[in-house]
């Protein structure tokens, strides 16, 4: 008889073998996945980690990472959940193993209260769970060619010492009004991954105009994964990048709203736009709690005078429940308080997700028309891809 033990929590003394399993199919090298992403594989949090557990071995595995987004307002975050790391032994698939642990961790999100998970991967392989695409982002292509005439290296360019730089990029992120929020030495296990790079524009002339891009160390196309600082520092960085580089291009991955997304946009040879991230409503009162200072400042700046209120819910669970809340708003104000009557827009989890993040916005219809939905949507968000789970 098969012996399976789990889901369950990976424990300490199971991670080494816990990370054999992932390097096998992610990193191909020894230690690859806690080198490449130390901020999700650290080893004091195995509690981070769910596995299943066949004939004494450690055959499929997925990660949770709590993460902390800043929504754009002073003080106003809102909890995140990255799903990564998944992945089943291939003698052992066809069992169910990923949506065993899968629903563990959903789970666990529901009883901890939190709002919010992303993952990157499969669309239509994460729909089944409530998945769905949310935010954009452009991708922007630069060559030599982007720049008029040669690309120039710069002297006042540097690559990143942590000794000496590392609070001046831990200051420059944090300034950032989407982000994930961390520490200084979240900071320093950031840019301390393996396959990043990051170069500064700063030395002592420079102090109060810095710059950095954090990009891809691995091929001749590489892609800036953080950035950040002045836009005269950021110019000089993409030049120099160009001109001490052989590359075949360099891509930039940036918010359409970020205040530098300008400056690729003038070299760039050209560009698309693209879902950012994944995201599954887990708690819809909880997020838009979260957000409401997102949602006032959105509306105040629209300069509206209407004065309204709107439920909004989601549905068409197999439980029969219904998640709702309602948004109240005037000329000077936003509220956000949990639905005590039948919403006014219903619908299923990830139809809600486009509505509230937008791409695919197959919601937009919802929007128009209504004062509110139009001003204050999509809510704005950015995860960097120097912290993908």
């Amino acid at each position: 008889m098969t012996d399976v033990d789990g889901p369950r929590l990976a424990t300490s003394e199971e991670f080494p073998e816990m990370m054999e399993l992932l390097d096998r199919y992610f990193a191909y090298e020894d230690g690859g996945m806690r080198a490449n992403l130390p901020f999700a594989y650290d080893p004091e949090h195995s509690d981070h980690h769910a596995v299943i557990v066949e004939d004494g071995r450690i055959v499929s595995h997925i990660a949770a990472i709590p993460q902390t987004l800043s929504t754009g307002i002073e003080g106003e975050t809102v909890e995140c959940w990255g799903i990564g790391g998944v992945a089943t032994d291939r003698r052992y698939r066809g069992n169910g193993y990923m949506s065993q642990l899968l629903e563990f961790w959903l789970d666990r999100m529901d009883d901890r209260d939190v709002p919010l998970s992303d993952l990157s991967g499969n669309r239509q392989r994460y729909a089944h769970f409530g998945y769905e695409n949310a935010g954009s982002e452009y991708q922007h292509i630069l060559t030599e060619r982007s720049f008029d005439g040669e690309p120039s290296a710069s002297t006042a360019v540097v690559g990143y010492d942590s000794a000496e730089h590392l609070e001046t990029l831990h200051r420059i992120h944090e300034a950032e009004p989407h982000r994930v929020v961390r520490d200084l030495a979240g900071s320093r296990t950031v840019f301390g991954q393996r396959d990043l790079e990051t170069f500064v524009y700063g030395g002592e002339s420079r102090a109060n105009d810095p710059a950095y891009v954090s990009l891809s160390r691995t091929s001749r196309s590489r892609t800036i994964e953080e950035f950040g600082g002045s836009e005269a520092g950021l110019e000089t960085l993409l030049s120099h990048l160009l001109a001490i580089l052989d590359l075949n291009e360099l891509t930039a991955r940036v918010p359409p709203w970020h205040p530098l997304e300008p400056v690729f946009a003038r070299h760039s040879r050209f560009w698309t736009a693209r879902p950012h991230r994944k995201f599954r409503i887990c708690d819809l009162p909880t997020l838009l709690e979260a957000f409401a200072g997102q949602l006032e400042a959105r509306w105040l700046e629209s300069g509206r005078t209407e004065r309204g209120s709107i439920g909004l819910g989601i549905g068409g669970e197999s439980d029969g429940s219904t998640e709702s809340v309602r948004i109240a708003y005037g000329p000077d104000s936003v509220s956000v308080e949990p639905g005590t009557e039948r919403p006014d827009v219903e619908l299923e989890r990830r139809a809600m997700t486009s509505l509230l993040f937008g791409m695919p916005d197959r919601t937009a219809d919802l929007r128009t028309g209504d004062p509110f939905l139009e001003t204050a949507l999509p809510l704005r968000f950015f995860v960097w891809a120097s912290e993908h789970v």
